[in-house]
């Protein structure tokens, strides 16, 4: 018995950081595998390119930065490292300005919900995020699914109105991707590992939201926003199957 309470309670001292914040950060980001670097670097590598490219003011260097956070954001949370909060209250906040220039106000409203719900608990608890996260996890059964899809639809319905009635240039898609946005980080909250499906939803509604804007051309942040979100796609898919959130982890936890 006293043995296995020192091999739960080493347990418990490994995954609480006792170092200062800015070691902690260089932890959260060291020992990481060549796959979510290599999305990274090509990631930032299109962006740079676009930005370069095209005029450079306020919107495009904001877009930029936005992306560029977001970027490593995504790659930190598919490999579950925490970090990802404050990198995501970054990119946050510059999506914020992008989505209201364009004048996607449900979007606005989606990364807001985000920073609540996610971004701000991460980095209050930076030191104690990672206690017992097997322990945390959760899965949703089939009637658990068909809530969810009920509440992302009756969000929808309502979403569309209202925002159509605020003139936003795309409610459509725009009140789509806040249903299925906060509703993923409400989930999230509750340690759901079933979030990575929504996030795949959402990512491709996002494409079709800045695939709109692009068409459109009223937004100058709509190709590296299409790109990007492009990007969050393929992060989505490998968090799915492979990170500490996927539900392969799930089962072998539960196996244990």
């Amino acid at each position: 018995m006293e043995q296995q309470f020192d091999e739960v309670q080493k347990k418990t001292q490994e995954k609480r950081f006792e170092g200062n914040y800015w070691q902690w950060i260089l932890s959260e980001l060291s020992g990481w595998d060549a796959t979510p670097w290599s999305m990274f670097w090509f990631g930032v590598s299109f962006q740079l390119c676009l930005f370069l490219t095209n005029q450079i003011n306020m919107t495009t260097t904001i877009t930029f930065a936005a992306t560029v956070f977001g970027l490593l954001c995504v790659c930190a949370m598919m490999v579950g490292k925490s970090v990802n909060g404050l990198l995501g209250f970054i990119s946050a906040i510059g999506f914020i300005y992008v989505n209201w220039n364009a004048g996607h106000f449900a979007s606005v409203l989606d990364q807001t919900v985000f920073v609540l719900c996610i971004d701000l608990p991460l980095m209050v608890k930076w030191r104690t995020w990672g206690e017992d996260f097997d322990a945390k996890l959760r899965h949703l059964n089939v009637r658990g699914w068909i809530i969810v899809l009920a509440v992302i639809a009756v969000l929808w319905f309502t979403m569309f109105h209202a925002y159509t009635a605020l003139h936003d240039t795309n409610p459509l898609w725009d009140s789509l991707v806040l249903s299925i946005g906060a509703t993923a980080s409400v989930m999230i909250v509750f340690h759901y590992n079933d979030t990575y499906t929504l996030w795949l939803a959402e990512d491709v509604v996002n494409v079709l939201l800045w695939f709109t804007a692009l068409k459109g051309g009223y937004s100058q942040s709509s190709l590296p926003m299409l790109v990007v979100t492009l990007t969050y796609f393929v992060t989505a898919v490998y968090g799915k199957f492979y990170s500490p959130w996927s539900a392969k982890h799930y089962a072998e936890v539960q196996a244990k």
